[in-house]
């Protein structure tokens, strides 16, 4: 697959959701590049330096500044006093030392320019938050959309009362409706109408409405107006919209480099006591991790003994430094968890055993003098040792979520006063073993408190949670009040792990611990930013450091789980040596030398193997001094196998040597005093064995866990030099030698590497740098030691190599240019050094991605290197050396090269894989070179020379010869390495973005030229090259972010500006010699605006390919250039700004020549129904053909939404900004047709700018930003292929940290660390908010209509001044219905007002339109809006009536709008439309000029007529909620304008509208079928007119009318009312009608010989008849009810009688519960009874003051003769106006009787217009009653019987199951009583002869003869159709059929008196009545 197809596959529509392109073969493609860019239409740049000063003048606000680039000096921000430095000589330390102190103690030489944050490429978030806030600060926009519907809860207010009050002065509108239904007559208009206008209140009239000024004075008013308080920074309100991914020119700044941090937390040390308190206790704290099982922080040690406990130590402790009195400490969590302890460890001094010596604090000792009898002898003798005592913790969980780690109950109480006053104190109510064990058992797990993590939903990253409660956590004081005991057994770290775990989650492990009753009180809260009185792990000072008698604050060190791989930043040098285990149970006693029992090891740094060389470099614990030469571990009491826990800290010398070591001695300490004399008493400790470690060797620190044998007696001399573990022959070692000592050593260092392959580097560097080479390689093999140290030095671990690169990238640039020299030869290392520093810069690249590493995938410690950290060697020079050219003996100068001489030179020479590297790492090297390009103009002098004379030409040479190789690679693997490609183009449009500032710029732009050249002649040679352009693209849009992109490009209309064009070749003058226009991207405007023409003619060939990826780059490389001008404060004068749009005016040509690609589906807030549809010349704006004849590109698809919207903004932009002078020369300069286009454009940004509301915004923001964050993934891999730096950044963004780079490479998280992550930044939203949304809307509004106003006014002289002026009265008009502010309407309203005065008759097609917006801003509730709109609308009338003295027209359209708007807007406000012709009344009645004619007169009768249609509104308002007396009422306004065809076909509109809401499509059907019956009476079609349409409907005879009166209706109205009414029927399923529909259609397309549209209605027919089939006998169709309301709360419905026509198969249960229920709401349930029979309602019985309803099912009547015509379903369901229903009753008046006496009654309704009709109830208007008795009934049944035995006897096919069921029915044994029983009351008597015979009884008898034979007939089939096993069955029956006709026979038999009785006629008991 090409990387094309890949492309056009992926790729879709970035701002819709990106839809994808349905055709796959157009999209992604590049028809048309390569004859779009032209190789010999490259043009020559101009020479910039020659003209730029003649262009453009040094005082032009716009010239490039002279002075813009600045070398300073950065200090170093250290937070101690003084930088932290060794004590040692440093002059004897190694050189890696050495060169790591400078490092870390040097200032940075930094390159500062000055305007560079005006530029796009460093537009950070922070300053685009700024630009928000300020954006935010702008005065509010006021929408209508936005109001609180306040109006229409006042109207519902007045509903509810109007409905309380039934017999109101009005009449209601139910006995309107009723009345209109029955007789068809209206109501007529009471005069309260004109008095209650007359008594309301107006707007205020606008006083200048009447004021007669000349067109120009009034336009130069408006145009005044228009300019005040407007926003100047457009496109900062549009900075919401814009990608910031695709933010390609934005570099992340290097931040400064800075100690890492992570979370710090303070620790203050309140109290520390045990119950017994008769000793000193010193105690430890640290933290940590009990899941990783690691140790998170060194130890802070503190005591907090009283002075008199202190005494007891006096002899053993001489001083206590300051510094060891500390009782507060700051820890730092880097790897914040959820499973972080605070444990606490207490010692004592050494007493003996420790159960025994726990024993007294367990037990309430009575005997406490002998307890502190004991501890004050073991002080005075033992004071110097200790022994473990007990241990507690904290969980970090706890600390954060406020609930006490140790207690179950608290109270709360507040600290003394010095403490923190926010701070929690919980102390403990009890302190019982089982509630401690109990606690302890929750610790961490299951804590429910509030705040605490395990509240929350599962957490996504508890660690992240932790993290950011770190930082905000409330100060809290934690109070444990009791200990565990240590276990001697249990001291190491693996055991006190378990017991984390364990308190973790419960178990029985803890309970077997014991507790000390004992306090202590621990503060926690957030580390302050400052500390006062701080100290360093290293004891140095911060700053400010305030009183030195003060106790200081510590901060301890952390050990991280992962330590963060950055730069290191300061001098530390510590190691920690933790002691694990001894095993001297092998040792043997020597005689007198007593027991090795009571263990401790001294531990000591020696220089030397002499006592006196023990150096004062261990740090002191608590209450001691704080240096010392050696340390005691802890004791454990008659144990030879001591697990212990001790840990020392040892400040490492600078200067380690090979001397330098640590030495152990093992001592037995005599703890039990023996009763001897003290002279006689042997010394307290006996040295038992001794051990030692080498800590430096080949230069390397020694590091890691040892297991050390002991030597027995003292170690011989030099033992030093030697491990060991090396058996030095004639030495007694313990336990033979074995390795029974057990150690960690654990280095933090700074200047220590521990890997080998740094360690191999940097002895190479200084062996051959200060000339001491090692014996060991010699001086023959030193050059190739070097080249392989050199060579290797990037395969080490690449997080160490992190930590040191400054030193070590320094030492690379060292060696790159100033090489050494071995034997007087310098070496030829060059090539290796230049590998080894891309290969190192690849490493930390790929060790940062992601994490620390922006878009472009330039890793942040490099870049802070580059422009902090480097130190570049430069030559040594004097003071007249400076000065260019410099001195041949400087530049020949071999001690040192020029660093981007030699990086330029080595770059091009390199091949294979140092080239490869170089690409990969070209960002950083094109960087190295500008910063080295920088220092070198200021200490060479060379910055003050002119650009052209700053660099040699060779250097220049290798730049063009470097770029040209750039480019071509970019070429040549952009389709196997997008990533590598990307990231090339990038970093050369970076490198020329930074040249510009500091080579001649002209020489700039040719090196543009050259790429550009290369890329095209690529690009024109291959089918399918998106990638490349798109690398273009990204390219220009990188060098055109450039803070003096404007400068650069030459602006004219400067003070010295002229328009000579830069580079005059005879070529140009020759071709060019007629200049183009200044909005046309013509030569003259690409070779002068050299920039800006490569940008815009890249878009306008983006626009003409068929690529989104390209259109949408393509524009948003604009639109961003836009957005940082209107950032730039230097570009704020309007002035100015006019002068930098006119570099972007040729946009106007190429948005207008895209203009038909335009996104069309643009979502606007709601419809615009009147002038979308119905003004017709509007649709010619978006076909407006170009001055060419038919548009080229017609057949080319859209743009996507997100261009569109874009490329608008920018075309925005330029009309907002561009000179007034400039505008109208581009406008006098266009065609006709060209400003039909632009007027278009205009059009379509007014559509896509629109404001939605606050609603939508606010509901569409969290979809958008879910959808968006798919969409980026989606379109990087697109763009870039997979894998690109980006992408993968997305996906890490995607993902989360904390699965980014698993396994051993974990990234490191810049948020860990930095101060605990710094301020949040703020995000740039998906979506804007709505104040930004609504400020952008008005202020595009404005500009766009300052833009027609300008057109109006260039064109109104022109020859086509009067159709352009038209089409902006319809831009404007359009404009209006769309949200606007109410400030921008006031402004539209006049631009109105003036066109209407420059129109004149003009205008006179756009009424209709314009009525309908001025009347709906009539209605609005901003008064400034209505007094407006009023206004306008009276200057329409005004004006029509000057110019024909005569208005009617208006009268006639404001009417129609008038009835148009009210049908259709649910929104509006009576109220204020009311206001609005009241204030149009003032205006009549104020118009001095026109009162003496009969203008005012008429204005009223228009006024008054229009207040009628509105109070017609207001009663549709109030039963907007019943849709039945909804339409009852719209039918009756329909009926009102039966005289106005117009304005009936418009409210038959509204009312199918409504059906159509409400899925009645059948009445909907009929509401279209009556408007073209309407338009067919008026067209007198057919010589019939409305009767056209009768088989349709017989109610169509309704649109007849006498006469034919003035109407604007036509055919082309008739075709679309047919062919909407075909539609919706054939919805319904009136398939019949649907073909009558298009009988009446048929013939009028035949005339029109419209061949298409008779083929979609011969397919459609085909439908219909096909449904037809297929349905046979399975369609349904509408349900009938007869509706009776009882009540005077109905008003004037009271009695009335309806059928309603429900959907298909309704029940009567439904539609009771709906009329129920809506009833129940107005009226309440308790008001309301619903009547359930049908029988006659007697109206005395029932309750005054309810609301009864009465419904009853009702079947269609049909004739006996109807029903011989009525043949189908659809035939006796269509076109019905008569409706029955029974009710059954007998003679006493009961409901039911014996079938001797029970009577049915038949009620027969007649409605008064056949079913379905206009709505979906119709007023009975006539009842008929059929009276059947007993023997009636009989036949009746019987007869339907045998019509159910006939039908399933004659089915085809036959059914069986039904045929069964049937029989079943009728003959079954259970039911063949009734017929029988039937015959048995009926017949009989007539049989016996006591009964004479009548005609019925004869009736009755053929009636059961015809019964019998049809159950034989039907019985005779079933035998035909049943299986085997129904046999039994179908003998069953035929038993059961045989007996019923043995038992009929009788009865049913022929007798004479029949015969007699059928000659005599009717017998006298027949009755049949009619009422």
């Amino acid at each position: 697959m090409t990387l094309g197809r890949k492309y056009q596959q992926s790729y879709g529509n970035a701002g819709d959701g990106r839809k994808i392109y349905a055709s796959q073969s157009k999209v992604g493609t590049l028809s048309g590049c390569s004859s779009s860019i032209s190789l010999c239409d490259m043009i020559e740049p101009p020479d910039y330096e020659e003209v730029a000063e003649r262009l453009v003048g040094a005082r032009d606000p716009l010239a490039y500044p002279p002075a813009d680039i600045e070398l300073c000096v950065a200090p170093r921000r250290i937070r101690t006093l003084t930088h932290v430095l060794p004590d040692e000589d440093l002059s004897k330390a190694p050189m890696f030392v050495r060169d790591c102190i400078r490092c870390y103690t040097s200032d940075y030489t930094v390159v500062e320019y000055k305007q560079r944050a005006y530029s796009g490429s460093s537009c950070g978030r922070e300053r685009l938050a700024e630009r928000l806030e300020r954006l935010h600060a702008a005065p509010r926009q006021q929408y209508e959309v936005d109001a609180e519907p306040a109006v229409a809860n006042a109207d519902e207010m007045g509903g509810q009362q109007y409905e309380s009050q039934p017999s109101s002065g009005r009449q209601s509108v139910a006995s309107m409706s009723s009345s209109s239904s029955c007789n068809e007559t209206l109501t007529p208009r009471g005069s309260w109408a004109s008095l209650d206008l007359r008594s309301s209140s107006s707007d205020p009239l606008l006083p200048d409405l009447f004021e007669r000024k000349p067109p120009e004075q009034l336009d130069a008013l408006n145009e005044a107006r228009r300019l005040e308080n407007r926003q100047s920074d457009l496109l900062g309100l549009y900075t919401p919209y814009l990608d910031e991914e695709e933010a390609v020119e934005r570099r992340l700044a290097a931040e400064m480099p800075c100690e890492v941090m992570g979370h710090r937390i303070m620790v203050i040390c309140h109290q520390l006591k045990l119950e017994l308190d008769v000793e000193p206790l010193f105690a430890s704290m640290a933290l940590y991790d009990a899941k990783e099982k690691k140790k998170l922080s060194e130890n802070f040690y503190f005591n907090l003994n009283s002075e008199c406990t202190k005494q007891m130590l006096s002899l053993h402790i001489p001083h206590a430094d300051l510094s060891t009195l500390s009782r507060s400490a700051v820890f730092d969590i880097q790897n914040p968890s959820a499973d972080i302890f605070l444990v606490v460890r207490v010692e004592k001094v050494l007493q003996g055993d420790v159960n025994e010596c726990v024993e007294p604090y367990i037990k309430d000792d009575k005997n406490r003098e002998k307890v502190r009898a004991g501890a004050q002898a073991a002080c005075s003798r033992l004071g110097k040792y200790r022994m473990p005592l007990a241990w507690s913790c904290v969980s970090l969980l706890n600390i954060l979520s406020g609930s006490n780690s140790l207690e179950r109950e608290q109270s709360e109480n507040t600290l003394s006063a010095g403490s923190n006053t926010n701070s929690l104190d919980r102390k403990a109510s009890s302190s019982s073993l089982e509630q401690l064990r109990r606690r302890a058992g929750e610790v961490g797990g299951s804590l429910t408190r509030k705040g605490s993590i395990e509240r929350r939903s599962a957490p996504p990253h508890p660690a992240d949670e932790v993290a950011a409660q770190l930082d905000s956590f409330k100060p809290i004081v934690i109070t444990v009040t009791s200990f565990f005991k240590q276990e001697t057994d249990k001291l190491r770290d693996e055991d006190l792990y378990k017991f984390l775990a364990e308190i973790k989650r419960p178990s029985s492990a803890l309970k077997k611990l014991k507790c000390i009753p004992g306090t202590l009180k621990i503060e926690v809260s957030p580390c302050p930013d400052e500390i006062k009185n701080g100290l360093t792990p290293e004891l140095a000072k911060l700053n400010p450091y305030g009183d030195d008698n003060v106790r200081p604050c510590k901060e301890i060190l952390p050990f991280p789980l992962a330590p963060a791989a950055v730069a290191h930043y300061q001098y530390r040098s510590l190691l920690y040596v933790s002691v694990r285990e001894i095993n001297l149970n092998g040792y043997a006693a020597r005689a007198g030398s007593g027991s090795a029992r009571n263990i401790t090891v001294r531990i000591q740094l020696m220089s030397g193997e002499d006592q006196a060389m023990a150096l004062p470099n261990i740090f002191g614990r608590s209450s001691c001094p704080e240096h010392g030469t050696e340390s005691y571990t802890t004791v454990l009491y008659h144990n030879k196998n001591p697990s212990l826990y001790d840990e020392i800290k040892i400040k490492l010398p600078a200067d380690l040597g090979d001397q330098h070591h640590l030495l152990f001695t093992f001592m037995h300490v005599s703890c039990q005093r023996k009763p001897v004399a003290p002279e006689q008493e042997k010394n307290v400790e006996t040295p038992v064995g001794y051990s030692w470690l080498p800590l430096c060797r080949n230069g390397k620190l020694t590091c890691g866990e040892f297991n050390l044998p002991v030597m027995q007696e003292e170690p011989p001399a030099n033992y030093s030099y030697i491990f060991p573990d090396v058996l030095l022959p004639g030495t007694r070692w313990i336990d033979n030698h074995k390795p029974i000592f057990s150690i960690a050593l654990d280095a933090h260092s700074t200047v220590h590497p521990l890997d080998g392959y740094i360690e191999r580097f940097s002895m190479a560097c200084e062996a051959v740098q200060e000339g001491n080479i090692p014996p060991r390689i010699g001086l023959s093999n030193m050059e190739a030691e070097l080249r392989a140290s050199i060579s290797e030095l990037p395969t080490a671990n690449v997080e160490t190599l992190a930590r040191y690169l400054p030193v070590l990238a320094d030492k690379l640039l060292y060696l790159l240019v100033a090489p050494p020299t071995l034997a007087g030869q310098t070496l030829n290392i060059s090539q290796d050094v230049f590998t080894c520093l891309a290969h190192l810069f690849t490493e930390i690249t790929n060790l940062n991605e992601g994490a620390t590493c922006d878009p472009h995938g330039r890793s942040s410690l490099i870049s802070t290197y580059i422009q902090y950290q480097c130190t570049i060697p430069r030559p040594s020079l004097t003071d007249r050396d400076i000065g260019l050219p410099l001195p041949p003996a400087v530049m020949s100068d071999g001690s040192c090269k020029i660093l981007h001489e030699e990086l330029a030179l080595q770059w091009v020479v390199a091949s294979g894989a140092t080239r490869d590297l170089a690409m990969q790492n070209s960002w950083a090297l094109f960087e190295l070179m500008n910063k080295s390009m920088v220092e070198y103009l200021y200490w060479s002098g060379a910055y003050e020379a002119t650009r052209k004379s700053r660099f040699p030409e060779q250097f220049t040479d290798d730049i063009t010869t470097l770029v040209n190789t750039v480019t071509s690679e970019i070429i040549s693997r952009y389709g196997k390495e997008s990533r590598l490609t990307q990231s090339l183009n990038n970093s050369l449009a970076f490198f020329l973005f930074d040249l510009l500032s500091i080579m001649d710029r002209g020489y700039v732009f040719n090196l543009i030229r050259s790429y550009y050249k290369q890329m095209c002649a690529k690009i024109a040679s291959l089918p399918q090259a998106v990638p490349l352009v798109h690398y273009k693209i990204a390219f220009l849009r990188i060098i055109c972010s450039h803070e003096h992109y404007v400068a650069l490009n030459l602006p004219a209309g400067g003070p010295s500006g002229g328009a000579v064009s830069p580079a005059p070749s005879a070529h140009s003058v020759a071709s060019h010699s007629s200049a183009s226009p200044p909005h046309q991207l013509g030569h003259e405007f690409r070779a002068r605006h050299y920039l800006a023409g490569l940008l815009l003619t890249e878009l306008t060939n983006a626009l003409e390919l068929q690529s989104p990826v390209l259109q949408c780059a393509a524009v948003n490389a604009v639109l961003s250039l836009l957005t940082a001008h209107d950032a730039d404060p230097r570009l704020a004068n309007p002035d100015v700004k006019a002068r930098v749009a006119a570099l972007y005016l040729p946009l106007l040509g190429i948005v207008m020549d895209a203009q038909p690609q335009l996104y069309r589906g643009f979502v606007s807030s709601r419809e615009i129904p009147p002038l979308d549809s119905e003004i017709s010349q509007l649709g010619n704006l978006y076909t407006t053909a170009s001055p060419e004849g038919d548009y080229k590109q017609s057949g080319r698809p859209q743009f996507n939404s997100e261009t569109s919207r874009n490329l608008l903004m920018c075309l925005v932009w330029v009309l907002k900004w561009a000179g007034r002078a400039a505008l109208a020369a581009c406008v006098s300069d266009l065609p006709a047709p060209r400003l039909q286009t632009l007027l278009a454009l205009i059009d379509v940004a007014f559509k896509c700018q629109e404001y939605k509301g606050r609603k939508e915004i606010m509901k569409c923001t969290q979809q958008n930003v879910r959808k968006t964050t798919d969409i980026k993934a989606k379109l990087e891999d697109v763009i870039l292929g997979q894998g690109s730096a980006r992408s993968d950044l997305i996906m890490r963004r995607k993902v989360g940290p904390s699965n980014v780079g698993g396994g051993k490479r974990e990234r490191w998280r810049k948020d860990w660390v930095r101060g605990g992550g710094g301020k949040e930044l703020p995000t740039s939203p998906a979506h804007p908010l709505p104040d930004l949304s609504a400020t952008l809307s008005a202020e595009v509004a404005l500009t766009l209509l300052h833009a027609i106003e300008t057109i109006v006014q260039t064109c109104n002289n022109l020859d086509s001044g009067q159709s352009v002026c038209c089409t902006a009265l319809q831009v404007l008009l359009r404009a209006l219905q769309r949200n606007q502010s109410t400030t921008v309407l006031q402004h539209m309203f006049a631009s109105v007002r003036a066109l209407i005065l420059k129109l004149g008759w003009s205008c006179c097609g756009e009424e209709w339109g314009m009525c309908v917006v001025l009347l709906r801003h009539c209605a609005a509730n901003a008064n400034a809006t209505r007094a407006h709109a009023s206004a306008t609308l009276y200057a329409l009338m005004r004006q029509h009536y000057q110019l024909g003295n005569n208005f009617s027209r208006v009268k006639m359209q404001v009417t129609m709008s008038l009835s148009s708007l009210v049908g259709t807007s649910t929104t509006f406000s009576e109220e204020s439309l009311r206001r609005a012709l009241k204030t149009i009344l003032m205006y009549a009645e104020h118009d001095a000029d026109l009162q003496d004619t009969s203008f005012p007169e008429q204005v009223k009768d228009l006024v008054f007529n229009l207040h009628m249609i509105l109070s017609d509104t207001v009663k549709m308002k109030e039963f907007q909620e019943d849709p039945e007396m909804l339409l009852d009422l719209m039918h009756r306004i329909a009926r009102g304008y039966q005289h106005s065809p117009d304005l009936r076909l418009t409210w038959l509109n509204n009312m199918a509208q409504k059906h159509m809401e409400r899925s009645n499509h059948a009445e909907a059907g009929m509401c279209l079928a009556h408007g073209a019956a309407l338009v067919a009476e008026q067209l007198a079609l057919g010589g019939r007119g409305a009767a056209l349409l009768e088989r349709v409907t017989r109610n169509a005879l309704d649109e007849s009318c006498a006469d034919a009166l003035h109407h604007h209706l036509t055919r082309k109205e008739l075709q679309a009312l047919l062919e909407h009414a075909a539609s919706e029927l054939m919805t319904a399923g009136m398939y019949e009608t649907v073909n009558e529909v298009y009988k009446v259609l048929i013939p009028i397309v035949e005339e029109h010989r419209d061949y298409k549209k008779l083929a979609n209605i011969h397919s459609k027919l085909n439908e219909a008849f096909t449904r037809i089939d297929q349905l046979h006998g399975k369609r349904v169709f509408g349900t009938y009810f007869r509706v009776s309301f009882y009540g005077a709360r109905f008003g004037d419905l009271d009695g009335e009688e309806f059928v309603y026509k429900e959907h298909a198969l309704t029940k009567l249960p439904e539609i009771f519960s709906r009329l129920e229920n809506f009833y129940s709401q107005r009226f309440g349930p308790e008001n309301v009874v619903i009547i359930k029979d049908s029988n006659i309602v007697d109206l005395n019985t029932l309750d005054p003051d309810k609301a009864y309803i009465q419904i009853t099912y009702v079947e269609p009547y049909f004739e006996a003769y109807e029903l011989r015509k009525r043949v189908t379903h659809y035939e006796r369901n269509f076109n019905i106006k008569r409706f029955m229903y029974a009710t059954p009753f007998t003679a006493d008046g009961r409901a039911h009787g014996d079938i001797g006496e029970q009577c049915k009654r038949k009620t027969i309704l007649t409605t008064a217009h056949h079913f379905p009709y206009l709505k979906t109830r119709i007023q009975v208007v006539q009842r008929t009653q059929i009276i059947l008795t007993p023997i009636e009934v009989a036949i009746e049944d019987i007869q339907k019987k045998i019509n159910e035995l006939a039908a399933a006897t004659s089915q085809e096919p036959a059914d069986p199951k039904m045929l069964q069921m049937v029989l079943q029915g009728c003959i079954g044994t259970t039911v063949n009583q009734g017929p029988l029983e039937l015959a048995q009351v009926f017949l009989a008597p007539v049989a016996e002869g006591t009964q004479p015979a009548t005609r019925l009884t004869n009736k009755l008898r053929l009636a059961f003869k015809d019964f019998s034979k049809k159950c034989q007939d039907a019985l005779k089939k079933n035998k035909n159709l049943i299986l085997s096993d129904q046999r039994e069955y179908q003998r069953e029956l035929e038993r059961t059929l045989q007996r019923f006709t043995e038992r009929l026979a009788p009865l049913v038999k022929h007798t004479a008196s029949h015969a007699a009785q059928l000659s005599n006629g009717v017998g006298k008991h027949d009755y049949k009545y009619q009422a």
